[in-house]
């Protein structure tokens, strides 16, 4: 279930932005990161809804379970070879596979339609940054 948040002119941040900021525009105390390496893969406050969830749980043709997230971004993965239409989660969409750009760990997919794109990242393969 998402969470409503402010938007920016709402708030008591109203008009000044005193919490440090992630390059893509998302409160650090917010970071989710790489499980694997703590590197930053994306944050809390950029989760979406696609198909109407945040949260899915798909097999693919192999009989993996994953159960996945979907992000408006996520700038701490890397993405890997070419982008593929067959098995796709998401009807019309395409998908390309989403690793850690630290350490190459398989986060998720990275799903583009047109000129849309999200992430659908592993949740198991995400965790809170720590301070």
């Amino acid at each position: 279930m998402l969470e409503a948040r402010p938007g920016p002119a709402q708030g008591p941040r109203a008009g000044r932005d005193t919490k440090p900021r992630d390059e893509d525009g998302s409160d650090d105390d917010d970071a989710l990161v790489c499980t694997a390496c703590e590197h930053r893969i994306t944050s809390r406050d950029l989760r979406e809804e696609r198909a109407g969830a945040h949260e899915h749980t798909f097999v693919n043709p192999g009989g993996f379970v994953h159960h996945l997230g979907c992000f408006a971004a996520a700038s701490g993965c890397v993405h890997v070879g070419g982008r593929e239409t067959a098995f796709s989660w998401f009807p019309g969409w395409t998908w390309q596979i989403a690793e850690c750009a630290r350490c190459r760990t398989h986060m998720g997919w990275l799903f583009v339609c047109e000129h849309e794109q999200f992430h659908g990242l592993l949740l198991a393969k995400l965790r809170p940054r720590t301070c």
